[in-house]
């Protein structure tokens, strides 16, 4: 029986989102969002796989290294402690290199399926944008945008309209746990 998930975008559900055309490019700059230890935990106490998937085009864009992102990771893991995530899947791509694994391609999420032996259709992608809402539609997800100012619902285009609003990460996992 496959497993179901919870797959978080990193820059505005993990940790605050440094604004457009910003990166978190050293841990100092890395702050975490209210509460996410607890609701990461919650989460996993329900039985959930936790999986972060990001979109890191610092890398591509070189402006940091590869090594550099990971170190991030591995901080970011340490002090998450018992929250840590299951995996971390990231595509390190510049917007323009023509990857395949960017988001909104469900690449990302469907590798981590095959991996950790998850259902995608059973599991939930929870991110704070309409790529990220997109990724999880074409994945098969439930979808939760998660973001303080949300937008209108009528006015998303189709394929960013996510199953559920949430206006932080604990208004998302207590719709997930209702669902289970």
């Amino acid at each position: 029986m496959l497993r179901r998930a919870v797959f978080l975008d990193r820059d505005g559900v993990v940790n605050v989102w440094p604004g457009p055309e910003s990166f978190v490019l050293k841990w100092e700059l890395f702050s975490f969002m209210p509460d996410v230890s607890a609701q990461l935990l919650r989460l996993r106490k329900a039985g959930l796989f936790l999986a972060l998937i990001t979109n890191q085009s610092c890398v591509g864009r070189g402006l940091m290294s590869l090594e550099e992102l990971q170190k991030i990771h591995a901080r970011m893991q340490a002090e998450l402690g018992a929250a840590a995530l299951d995996g971390i899947y990231y595509c390190p791509h510049a917007p323009d290199a023509g990857c395949s694994c960017r988001k909104p391609s469900p690449e990302m999420i469907l590798r981590a399926c095959e991996e950790h032996g998850l259902s995608a259709q059973e599991s939930f992608m929870v991110g704070d944008s309409g790529r990220d809402i997109e990724m999880g539609r074409a994945a098969g997800c439930h979808t939760i945008l998660c973001r303080e100012n949300l937008p209108v619902l009528e006015k998303m285009k189709p394929p960013h309209r996510p199953e559920y609003m949430a206006r932080t990460l604990a208004d998302a996992v207590d719709w997930i746990v209702k669902r289970l």
